[in-house]
């Protein structure tokens, strides 16, 4: 039997803010009964063992961690509980079953659009009412919207559950979808769709949900369309929200601490009193079944593209996990069953794959979409699959690789479940489309996968097997290099469809800290059951930090190389290259083979920031570079040997290099067309002028065309010495058995990079103008600030309060823009403020206008106590969340050590609980007021 995990996190309360793995997965024990061969004849004989027919499909057993629960109140609202007391903090989720699915062209956005617009008002609370009470809670308060399911979640502190099923209660069930806000909501909506246009992403999207899902609501985008959307009426959404959002068309989750018999008391008084009600309604059309091989040709975008597609196992099939598993092996990097047929192939006869699987309930559809060089003919790269499956159904599927891939599949759930934000988005589909045991039993399921099963899977579903092909020819006059994109869903536990509404923040690059050796976080002991945080300077220049919490399931380390800006010298991207050749090969150990080490070990590993996440840009800074790995803890020691030889015995080739730079390449090219991106690069240049920090850290396409392959192997060396290093591990491990590790297999070499110099203060005003011609615009306006280290606390708060005010009244009272905020970024050398908005074009002149004024006219001496509370419980409670997971936690501590002041991962919630009203006020005279504008405006 598997026994439940679980994990400590750092000690409750705000000193400290970080619990570890919720107890959220049932782990199955298998008892053997038998079946039958006798009989009690007379009651004088004796009973006889029934035998054991192996013959026989005999179900498992698999026995519910303490406490999980599932149950059903009798308004029919369905309810899991995952108690975890090693959390600080509780989630509560609920998934009603409505989404794009259900809706047909006319009403297509709809369910995206009612998700909008129930953060509006209740019968309670009005708006501002509503955000002020989650910001009071430290409550984490959002929502998504996919085919089948819209998920709501609000992640806030223990002890605030009662409050936070009060607020969720009256955004289901008692919403007032105000009037005066609707065409607002549009407005942000239709900006949305704009930002989401703007990505290029859309064609072989939109494309291949139409000849995939013909005839369905499948084949409808979530948000709507610009035509629907300005189309919807308020009284038929009203009527909607009415008929869908009934409790016995829900299911809510509860994970994290909480008192069992008090959650569900509270239940029942905010859930459980709503009478239940007939929901009216066509179940969704199954989808056309692809029954023979057939081609469709569309013109678009600006590349060639070729998407394969298959009849693939939906929720409910007992081919899932087999089918996982298989999807997995193809797209392992290095020696996957696809992705080494392509590196096979010539270099410039190479399709660039991504693999999408999209299920529902009884169905789904595998996807292969290949974006094709100049001189690679569709029939070829088809060919190439074909041949590719047929030799991996001719030479069998190996135990060792199904096994590789399981491990690698569980530590990634392991990590998704640690992180209550992660829950609530990651495992919406499956608990609402699969089922609560589906949820519960998902890891011993998996488990129970065998090679033979992918084999067969392999053979049923795809080798010889009906598919759908679509090729793309680009669109004439297309800029180059604007990448069509791929399929949604490609994430098993994911979540495809709108973004959750709330925007990350939190981040803080480093800066270079001041040395010290041997220190250990006050009040934690390393000999106790608690977790303790310590730091040393180890001998080979590699500055150590580690946070034991002795309960924890996982091995999570963050390593962070300093100086970026300093490193590339000049030639920006090529830190960046280089990260994305660490998997390329380590010593004797090709792609292939790191690949399969890295699964065998379970390892998660992130090397650059994802491309096709449009929020995951937040660590790509000139300050540091990052490598992020995350493991069992019983494989920790070992994967950590692992990154250590690749940081030092790396063995990418020039065939390599080539490789990864017209990969990155396409991303620059492709990224050019985006607003955001563009104003970014103008804002750093202006702001930050001849500094390091002016160039982009991913590059331009120019810089990277320049770069050579012996340039890289010296930036290798350079950025991976081991002085200029920061290592952070959270693990159960003791800090001195890591030190060993690392001192004795990372020697000495190189000094530390210099540190950048520090920013000078913006002097003068600015105003610089870039037309690009999308649908979405960018404002963006920052300024360098000469901040005194007691002075940040107050400043990042006050700045939160101008974020959460341009919020709600750019975003929520007059609709010019999805993206609105504001945020300081703290450093030693420096300090940046910077606001922004991505409006649609119509209203890109009003959005400038109304940004820059309302910093301009920002009055300190309005913020009051209660705002200033508000905000402050908002900003713990996020900080608390994104403290929730062992790589989170590692995160912030290399933060606070590249800020040069490690004390400050424990200080940091006693700092915001000491900042005063006057502080407040006191710090916005002093910085903000008259601060000179640098503001870059992309058309």
């Amino acid at each position: 039997m598997t026994e439940p995990v679980s994990s400590l996190g750092i000690p409750r309360g705000r000193r400290f803010c970080a619990a570890a793995l919720a107890v959220l997965v049932a782990v199955a024990g298998l008892v053997a009964p038998a079946a039958a061969s006798g009989q009690l004849e007379q009651p004088s004989r004796t009973w006889v063992e029934p035998v054991y027919d192996p013959a026989g499909d005999e179900p498992r057993f698999p026995d519910l961690p303490d406490g999980v629960e599932a149950l059903r109140l009798d308004n029919g609202l369905r309810v899991l509980l995952l108690p975890n007391p090693a959390q600080p903090m509780v989630g509560i989720y609920t998934q009603v079953a409505v989404g794009s699915a259900y809706e047909d062209f006319r009403t297509s956005g709809m369910s995206h659009m009612l998700e909008h617009l129930l953060f509006n008002g209740t019968e309670k609370y009005d708006q501002d009412a509503l955000y002020d009470l989650a910001d009071s809670l430290g409550a984490y308060n959002n929502a998504n919207t996919a085919g089948f399911e819209t998920n709501f979640m609000t992640v806030l502190p223990d002890g605030s559950l009662a409050a936070g099923l009060d607020l969720q209660s009256q955004m289901l069930f008692h919403s007032t979808i105000p009037a005066g806000k609707f065409e607002k909501e549009r407005g942000v909506v239709l900006g949305e769709l704009a930002m989401s246009a703007d990505r290029g992403d859309g064609f072989v999207e939109d494309t291949l949900r139409d000849v995939l899902y013909a005839g369905t609501g499948r084949a409808l985008p979530v948000l709507g369309t610009r035509a629907t959307i300005a189309a919807l009426d308020r009284d038929e959404v009203v009527g909607f929200y009415r008929n869908h959002y009934v409790p016995n068309n829900m299911v809510t989750t509860l994970a994290g601490n909480f008192d069992r018999d008090e959650a569900i008391a509270l239940l029942e008084t905010y859930f459980g009193s709503i009478p239940p009600g007939t929901v009216k309604r066509p179940e969704p059309v199954a989808p056309p079944f692809i029954d023979r091989t057939r081609t469709v040709t569309r013109r678009g975008g600006s590349q060639r593209v070729l998407a394969l597609a298959w009849e693939a196992p939906g929720y409910g099939s007992p081919d899932f996990f087999p089918f996982l598993a298989l999807v997995r092996l193809l797209e392992a990097p290095g020696d996957g069953i696809l992705t080494a047929a392509i590196d096979a192939a010539p270099e410039d006869r190479r399709p660039e794959l991504e693999i999408g699987w999209d299920r529902s309930e009884g169905s789904g559809r595998l996807v292969f979409t290949m974006t094709l060089p100049d001189d690679l003919e569709p029939a070829a790269c088809h060919s190439l699959v074909s041949a590719a499956l047929d030799r991996a159904q001719e030479w069998g599927v190996a135990d060792d690789a199904v096994n590789a891939v399981i491990r690698a599949e569980q530590t990634a759930t392991l990590v998704n479940r640690e992180q209550l934000r992660h829950l609530g988005v990651m495992y919406a589909d499956a608990i609402s489309r699969g089922g609560v045991d589906f949820f519960l039993n998902y890891l011993d399921d998996l488990a129970e996968v065998r090679a033979d099963d992918v084999a067969r899977v392999m053979g049923a579903y795809l080798v010889d097997s009906p598919h759908l092909v679509l090729h793309v020819l680009p669109r004439e006059g297309a800029p180059a290099g604007v990448s069509s994109g791929g399929m949604p869903g490609g994430m098993p536990g994911g979540m495809p469809g709108s973004a959750p509404k709330g925007m990350p923040g939190g981040a803080r690059p480093d800066a270079s800290p001041a040395p010290a050796a041997g220190v250990v976080i006050p009040g934690s002991g390393a000999e106790t059951s608690e977790p303790t945080v310590e730091r040393s300077m180890l001998a080979n220049g590699t500055v150590l930090l580690t946070l034991r919490n002795p309960g924890s399931p996982l091995f999570a380390v963050h390593l962070a190389a300093r100086s970026r800006a300093v490193v590339d010298e000049g030639r920006p991207g090529a830190v960046n290259l280089v990260h994305r050749l660490l998997t390329s090969g380590v010593g004797g150990c090709d792609q292939k083979c790191l690949g399969r080490k890295l699964r065998n070990l379970g390892v998660r590993l992130k090397t650059v920031d994802d491309p096709r996440i449009p929020m995951d840009d937040y660590t790509t800074t000139g300050r540091f570079s990052y490598i992020r790995l995350e493991t069992a803890a019983a494989q920790g020691p070992e994967a950590l040997l692992l990154l250590l030889g690749m940081i030092q015995h790396g063995s990418f080739t020039a065939e390599d290099f080539r490789r990864e730079q017209r990969a990155e390449l396409s991303l620059l090219r492709r990224r050019a067309g985006e607003s955001r991106y563009a104003a970014r690069g103008l804002l750093n240049a202006a702001l930050y002028g001849d500094h390091g920090l002016a160039l982009p850290p991913e590059g331009t396409v120019a810089s990277v065309e320049a770069l050579t392959y012996d340039e890289l192997r010296t930036v290798y060396r350079r950025v991976f010495a081991p002085s200029n290093l920061v290592l952070t591990v959270v693990s159960p491990l003791s800090h001195d058995g890591i030190a060993r590790i690392v001192e004795q297999n990372l020697p000495r070499r190189n000094g530390p990079e210099p540190a950048l110099p520090s920013l000078e203060p913006t002097e003068a005003p600015a105003r610089i103008t870039a037309k690009l011609g999308g649908r979405s615009g960018a404002v963006r306006a920052a300024s360098i600030l000469d901040v005194a280290a007691e002075d940040i606390p107050a400043l990042d708060l006050l700045t939160a309060v101008i974020s959460d005010r341009l919020g709600r009244d750019l975003r929520e009272t007059r609709g010019l823009a999805y993206s609105v905020g504001a945020a300081l970024a703290a450093h030693g050398e420096g300090s940046v403020f910077n606001a922004w908005i991505s409006p649609r074009r119509e209203n890109l002149a009003a959005a400038e206008e109304a940004l820059t004024a309302a910093l301009r006219d920002f009055d300190p001496a309005t913020v009051t106590a209660a705002e200033l509370d508000r905000i402050r419980s908002s900003r713990t409670g996020r900080l608390m969340m994104r403290r929730l997971s062992s790589i989170g936690q590692a995160y912030h501590l290399t933060m606070a050590e590249l800020d040069g002041d490690f004390a400050s991962y424990g200080a940091t919630f006693d700092r915001y609980e000491a900042v005063t009203l006057a502080d407040v006020r006191r710090v916005g005279a002093r910085y903000l007021t008259g601060m000179p504008l640098v503001v870059v405006v992309v058309d």
